[in-house]
């Protein structure tokens, strides 16, 4: 459509008082996506010869964690005044966004150097950097990897100090009450919505890290204490209150009481799930993402919930510390309750998923 053609279509729907204001300005045309492909992977490789130069150059700021600390920080300024100056130009935004890992590689680094890297306070300092700029940065992408290292860096914090099983829900809780309140950031999507994407990323890799202990758990968990022991079970227990806390607020947006019948059954799956999270980790979490996709109509995370929901299911299928015995009776007991939950809800909700007359 011409602008001729548009602005007599704006001036008939003015006059039959259908919109009101002066007619938006043409949208300026986007290039071809393979375009932008080719322009942020040249972004990439211009940052990485540039990065290359000054770190063969510098290589003493490596040896200084003073030295690496300000050098990190002004790239992350660098990034920002990129990310400011040029947000629709996918090769200055990609090139901000390598000098920015960069930089951030580089504060890690001076932490490190300044800290003992078996040490909680490196890792707490790191999370809190990457929540800063999570917050600041104007990037799509960059305040995603933001919240995600966020949130890893807190396990890794929290494992130091010997607090297990606390971290999983704490990332359930940011996930939760991040896109549970989805129409009230309507505001601020290009802030929240990034935010909320790494948290549930940063859910789903905590819980895959915590069934690998022997790799991924820090070497200060030798000095095992009661969580240490009792992780999987307090895990369960917060993953299930902040699975029935979304239960809760996704029905009151639906206006559904929580006493009534569909209320009490939907909490009652939730500490189901949580129960059987205990046995089998990750379930609870991808069955939260998944929730919160489907209440949002959010295919990502719908998709993200489906895989991470099949991938924790086939690691509890295929781990050795169970016989075959044991994993047919749970698989046949799933089904049975699957089919009598199906019945049951049929016969109370109807066919249409309404309450039926005798609820």
């Amino acid at each position: 459509m011409t602008d001729i053609s548009r602005q007599e279509a704006w001036q008939r729907l003015l006059r039959h008082s259908l919109v009101e204001g002066d007619l938006l300005p043409t949208p300026a045309p986007r290039a071809p996506w393979f375009v932008r492909v080719m322009l942020g992977v040249a972004g990439w490789i211009g940052a990485l010869f540039l990065l290359g130069f000054v770190g063969a150059a510098f290589a003493f700021v490596m040896k200084s964690a003073a030295a690496s600390f300000v050098l990190g920080a002004l790239c992350c300024g660098g990034a920002y005044a990129v990310f400011r100056t040029a947000p629709e130009r996918d090769f200055a935004t990609q090139f901000g966004l390598a000098v920015s890992l960069a930089g951030q590689a580089m504060i890690a680094t001076g932490v490190f150097k300044a800290l003992d890297l078996d040490k909680a306070p490196a890792y707490l300092i790191i999370c809190a950097i990457e929540a800063l700029l999570a917050g600041l940065m104007p990037n799509f992408i960059h305040r995603l990897i933001s919240a995600w290292a966020a949130l890893a860096a807190l396990w890794f914090g929290l494992a130091q100090l010997g607090i297990y099983g606390v971290a999983p829900a704490m990332a359930a809780a940011a996930c939760a009450a991040i896109w549970s309140s989805e129409a009230r950031w309507a505001d601020n999507p290009e802030v929240w919505r990034p935010l909320g994407y790494g948290a549930a990323l940063a859910l789903l890799q905590i819980d895959a890290w915590s069934l690998f202990d022997s790799h991924a758990m820090p070497r200060a968990a030798a000095s095992a204490s009661w969580l240490a022991a009792h992780a999987a079970a307090v895990n369960a227990v917060l993953i299930g209150a902040v699975l029935s806390w979304t239960v809760w607020r996704l029905l009151a947006d639906q206006r559904v009481s929580p006493s009534g019948r569909a209320g009490m059954s939907a909490i009652a799956a939730a500490l189901l799930l949580a129960a059987v999270s205990s046995a089998a980790p990750g379930i609870a979490s991808a069955a939260l993402i998944l929730l919160l996709g489907f209440a949002r109509g959010n295919r990502l995370l719908i998709g993200l919930g489906l895989c991470a929901l099949g991938g924790f299911l086939s690691h509890y299928y295929y781990q050795m510390q169970t016989t075959l015995l044991v994993k047919s009776a749970v698989l046949a007991a799933t089904g049975f309750a699957l089919l009598v939950a199906r019945a049951a809800m049929r016969k109370w909700f109807g066919a249409n998923g309404a309450e039926g007359t005798n609820a």
